[in-house]
């Protein structure tokens, strides 16, 4: 049987969120929201947080009503996506959720779930704090990252971390910030405002430097990670 990764968090639906090890998940009925099973976990759309990564095999229709169904829905997914639908699976075995940001995954986690606790006073603390030289750092090091040899279907140097680190920070200026938090911008859009938009910055260049080294040297380490250790502390 195929097998391959699933994320759960706490927007997925029961039958997905009852998920243990040595169980099998199917899906109620045969229409969306189908089971998401990718091939690699650094391919995982992770835009919820906390959540868990279960290694699955997904198991073979058991009729001819699910084989077309699933067959259909799978036919309109390219065939690079990374990921496959499914309507049953069997876990296998739980593993680490930092999987799915790279070999330093724990340390995007940590980055993560400080941005998960953020008020006004600690983004003004970070922004305040983020060095001179951090913005040209962190493009240099996606430069880096894009013209060298990476895995196909990557979407940054620490998988989905940075989407996802993003989305926290904007739930944590919903929930922490006062009516100042928000700005409409020149589309139309609400986007966050000042201390919140640098507290990201200085997360996301603390992600990168923690959660993809390898594209730093050391100055451009440090300082993509000064705002986060004058806040924080230094990480392991």
């Amino acid at each position: 049987m195929p097998s391959g990764y699933l994320w759960v968090d706490h927007a997925a639906p029961e039958h997905e969120r009852a998920a243990r090890v040595g169980g099998r998940v199917r899906m109620p009925v045969l229409r969306p929201p189908w089971l998401v099973v990718y091939q690699e976990p650094g391919r995982v759309l992770v835009n919820r947080w906390p959540g868990r990564l279960l290694r699955v095999e997904v198991v073979p229709a058991q009729s001819e009503q699910e084989r077309a169904v699933v067959a259909a829905v799978s036919a309109r997914i390219r065939p690079d996506a990374g990921y496959t639908h499914a309507a049953c699976v069997d876990v296998v075995a739980e593993l680490s959720p930092a999987l799915p940001f790279g070999p330093d995954g724990e340390a995007v986690v940590r980055v993560v779930e400080a941005a998960q606790a953020l008020d006004e006073p600690t983004a003004h603390r970070l922004a305040r704090a983020r060095h001179g030289d951090a913005a040209h750092g962190y493009r240099a090091a996606w430069q880096r990252w894009l013209a060298g040899t990476r895995p196909a279907g990557l979407g940054s140097p620490v998988g989905s971390g940075l989407g996802l680190l993003h989305q926290v920070v904007r739930d944590s200026a919903r929930s922490h910030g006062g009516p100042t938090a928000w700005v409409v911008d020149g589309d139309g859009e609400d986007v966050v405002a000042e201390p919140w938009q640098s507290a990201y910055a200085a997360l996301r260049e603390a992600a990168l430097a923690y959660g993809a080294p390898d594209l730093l040297d050391g100055a451009t380490g440090r300082a993509l990670s000064t705002a986060w250790q004058a806040v924080y502390g230094r990480l392991p």
